[in-house]
């Protein structure tokens, strides 16, 4: 099967759009047209429709897709394997905030203890995608996610614990109370389920955030601006808590505790790259 055919399948269900996939492979829109054309008449399946506007995947090629990106991956695993200056090749995903304010000097401790480990970690990935779709089909080895397993294939490895503070670049007069929520000054962000349970018990039904984001960068950003004030796990926060840019707010309602899990597949236990992965992330 020719890979540039894979690729070009890759890219139009990433894009939904034949032109913005041409433009990612810098290669002409007919170009991919071939490609796709060509790995359909290699499968001898309709994968994908399209219209003058949208782009959809057939039933097959909804089906196709995760063994594509398998194919993919283990070509590029393959040259690292051939590659006479790495041994092995870790893949991790997780929150981006997680890697940014928890695990990024122990990764590059890592890759300078061990130059011949090749690393890729993901982030800003949905959480559920990450075992649905990368751990399950081989495409990462571990995944870090704030709750406990749930599927009967993965096992997972508790990392840490993470409360989570109410903060604002300004100290405020009165103790934050849930009528504060409603109020133009809150900044929210889903912090995993275990957190949005809690607040959804705290704010009731219907609520609607005045402003919110996915992005806890743009988040800590946005407060640190004094935008108005927000919840960030206390490994983000404490550093400018520190330097006194931002204030921790007293408020009515005691955000929980929350433990994040290295997750991988239990028959992978003893793969090197997962015994990699766990290794660099401390376990």
């Amino acid at each position: 099967m020719d890979l540039s055919h894979l690729e070009a399948y890759l890219a139009v269900c990433k894009y939904r759009n034949f032109t913005k996939a041409s433009e990612h492979l810098h290669i002409s829109q007919s170009a991919v047209t071939a490609r796709i054309k060509g790995l359909e008449s290699e499968i001898g399946k309709v994968l994908l429709l399209r219209d003058n506007r949208n782009v959809s995947l057939t039933p097959a090629g909804t089906a196709f897709l995760p063994y594509a990106e398998r194919m993919l991956r283990l070509f590029e695993e393959s040259k690292v394997t051939l590659s006479e200056e790495l041994e092995h090749y870790i893949i991790l995903s997780g929150p981006g905030a997680v890697w940014h304010f928890r695990y990024l000097e122990q990764i590059l401790s890592f890759r300078r203890n061990r130059p011949k480990v090749a690393v890729k970690f993901l982030s800003y990935i949905d959480s559920s995608y990450m075992i649905r779709d990368l751990l399950l089909d081989g495409l990462v080895h571990v995944a870090i996610r704030n709750d406990a397993p749930s599927h009967p294939k993965v096992s997972a490895q508790c990392l840490f614990e993470d409360e989570y503070v109410l903060v604002s670049a300004k100290p405020r007069g009165s103790i934050v109370s849930r009528a504060d929520f409603y109020s133009p000054e809150y900044c929210h962000i889903e912090w995993g389920a275990a957190f949005q349970e809690w607040f959804a018990q705290m704010v009731g039904a219907g609520y609607v955030p005045p402003l919110q984001t996915d992005h806890s960068m743009i988040l800590l950003t946005m407060l640190l601006k004094g935008a108005g004030f927000g919840f960030l796990p206390r490994s983000v926060a404490q550093p400018y808590l520190d330097k006194e840019e931002l204030v921790e707010l007293p408020c009515e309602y005691k955000a929980p505790v929350t433990a994040y899990y290295a997750h991988y597949l239990t028959e992978q236990r003893d793969h090197i790259s997962v015994k990699l992965g766990l290794q660099l992330l401390g376990v």
